[in-house]
């Protein structure tokens, strides 16, 4: 069914869903209610999930900072579209802004796509850019992110009513969300660029599940809890009160 808003067609579905945490779900929650003239219902974690949504049909479906994976049968009778913090097909899987900053990527953004059984491989609805320099660390990169996320979702449902996509070129690269940068240990024998993009890498926040950064010294492993990268030193605060300053060109 459809129905019109203003001077679109605007498609009726039987349900919207919204599935995610935090800010980025929140506005999206808003902005679909108003898009649609049609309430959004936030997803509430039930013990079986898969029983909840393999029984949806002919709804639509908003995933944003979700990490739930949608089955085959949710998928073939609903629409889902969902939210990625890079440019697909760059960096599929999760922590994007992680890899990118890693990678030393000069370029990434975000983008809202069509889901489908391969993860992150959908059809896109409308991709963002953001220029990269080496003051981003992947919590400030996130947060960018997750804002241009919210400002485009109108446009990706417009494109998503208008079926306005383009499809993805297939790409072999995915990150688990268990991998790490160098399996999340800084090697004291790189250079002071490539240990500033680890810091940096791996400074995703208090609140983040990503472990602190490692480093291995004296036949030690240490935390690393606090670090600054200026123009002369590296200075590390480690675990067990051990603070460790390096002078490297």
């Amino acid at each position: 069914m459809e129905k019109l808003i203003g001077r679109c067609w605007v498609r009726k579905f039987k349900n919207i869903y919204i599935v995610g945490t935090g800010k980025v779900a929140q506005k999206c929650q808003k902005i679909a209610n108003d898009f649609f003239n049609q309430e959004a219902f936030f997803f509430n974690t039930l013990e079986n999930p898969d029983a909840f949504f393999n029984n949806l049909k002919d709804c639509l479906i908003i995933s944003a900072n979700n990490f739930y994976i949608f089955k085959r049968q949710c998928i073939q009778n609903n629409t889902i579209i969902n939210y990625h913090n890079a440019l697909l097909p760059k960096h599929r899987g999760s922590n994007a802004h992680m890899w990118t900053i890693w990678e030393n990527n000069k370029q990434t953004g975000i983008t809202w796509h069509k889901v489908e059984e391969s993860i992150d491989s959908g059809a896109i609805l409308t991709q963002k850019k953001i220029e990269i320099d080496e003051c981003f660390t992947a919590l400030k990169l996130l947060r960018t992110q997750h804002n241009l996320a919210i400002v485009s979702f109108e446009e990706a449902l417009q494109n998503l009513t208008n079926n306005i996509f383009q499809i993805q070129t297939p790409s072999e690269e995915y990150h688990k969300k268990s991998d790490l940068p160098n399996k999340g240990y800084l090697e004291l024998s790189w250079d002071k660029e490539k240990i500033s993009r680890f810091l940096r890498a791996m400074d995703c926040g208090a609140l983040s599940e990503i472990p602190k950064p490692k480093l291995k010294i004296l036949g030690e492993e240490k935390e690393i809890l606090f670090y600054e990268v200026n123009k002369f030193d590296l200075i590390l605060n480690l675990s067990n009160n051990i603070t460790l300053k390096i002078t490297k060109e």
